[in-house]
This record gives C-alpha cells, sequence and structure tokens, in this order.
C-alpha cells in the first residue's frame, strides 16, 4: 500500500510540474504559422528577422504572470510564412522603481519551471544570470542592475544552432552599420 501511494504522489508531483511551464505551442526552429494563426502576425525587425510580442497571460494562462511581463517570440526569415523561430524571450517591463523584478515573478518562475538557482541571502538584490541546457535548449536567466539602478530581467530559451545563428544575424548587421558609418 505504501508503494501505491508513494507512486501516486511521485505521478501527482511530476504532473503538476510539467503544466507549470508556458506552453510556447512551437519549438525553436519550427515555423511560425500555428503562433501567427493563433495571436497575430508577426512584426517585421531588421530584414530577415520578425517579432512576435505577447503579454504573458496569453501564453501562460496558468503561471501567475502578469501583464508586466511579455512573451516575445523572435524568428529568422526573409518571409513571414518562412520564419522559423530562433528563440523566445520572457521579459520583465519595470516602471522606473523595478516594481515587477521587486515582486521576482519572473526569478521565481525561473526558478519553478528550469530549475533552482543561488540567488544569494536576499535575491532583490541578485545582479547576475544562470544558464541551464534542458531537453536541447540554451536558457538564461538573467537580472541586471543598469547604470541608472533599473534592472533588465528576461529569460531568453534558444538552443545551440539558433543561438548561434541570432548571434551571427547580429553580428552581420553590426559590421553593415559600421561599415556604412565609416563611407
Amino acid at each position: 500500500m505504501k508503494k501505491i501511494l508513494v507512486v501516486i504522489l511521485i505521478f501527482f508531483s511530476c504532473s503538476s510540474l510539467a503544466q507549470a511551464a508556458c506552453d510556447f505551442i512551437i519549438d525553436i526552429g519550427d515555423k511560425g504559422t500555428k503562433v501567427f494563426e493563433k495571436f497575430a502576425p508577426p512584426i517585421p525587425g531588421f530584414k530577415g528577422q520578425f517579432y512576435l510580442p505577447l503579454q504573458s497571460p496569453e501564453v501562460c494562462p496558468s503561471d501567475n504572470l502578469n501583464d508586466t511581463i511579455a512573451v516575445e517570440y523572435v524568428f529568422l526569415g526573409e518571409e513571414e510564412d518562412t520564419a522559423e523561430l530562433a528563440a523566445i524571450r520572457m521579459v520583465v517591463l519595470n516602471d522606473g522603481n523595478n516594481t515587477e523584478s521587486d515582486k521576482l515573478t519572473l526569478m521565481n518562475y525561473a526558478k519553478k519551471v528550469y530549475g533552482d538557482f543561488d540567488t544569494g541571502p536576499n535575491p532583490k538584490v541578485f545582479n547576475n544570470y544562470y544558464a541551464w541546457e534542458k531537453n536541447n535548449k540554451l536558457i538564461i536567466y538573467m537580472r541586471m542592475f543598469n547604470s541608472e539602478e533599473l534592472i533588465n530581467e528576461e529569460i531568453y530559451i534558444s538552443n545551440n544552432e539558433y543561438d548561434e545563428k541570432l548571434g551571427k544575424f547580429y553580428y552581420d548587421i553590426e559590421q553593415a552599420e559600421e561599415a556604412a558609418g565609416e563611407n
């Protein structure tokens, strides 16, 4: 009887953890069609890039995340219908007082979904990042104070292939801008 009870408790613990994460609908490398049909068409960024910003309750309705946390899909591709998901960013939209970051909402979400990490004795002064590699995904939680003491806080999700593609994409843009500035 004890073994059955233990198995049931483990099953419910695992299933509740599985439901804790946002359902992003598509995976890194997939075309954005399902997401565009469900929410909205993407917004063009740089040539060869598209974005789809959403409020987190639309993507994560049961995660107690609010409108001050945005979910941003980042796509690479020349055309909207062939653009592939390169990254997902969950970004805290802080006011001038860091109100949302001080609630530790995104930090607690990252710990719950991706794994605990040491934030020191006072998590509100955590000024660093933490990275995981899980299920062939690269997940980076970052909480950094800028020069004006405002907190930049986000979770970045990609994989090695698309993280490298994004890095090259931004590098090429930077090089083109530098070359244009020299002329």
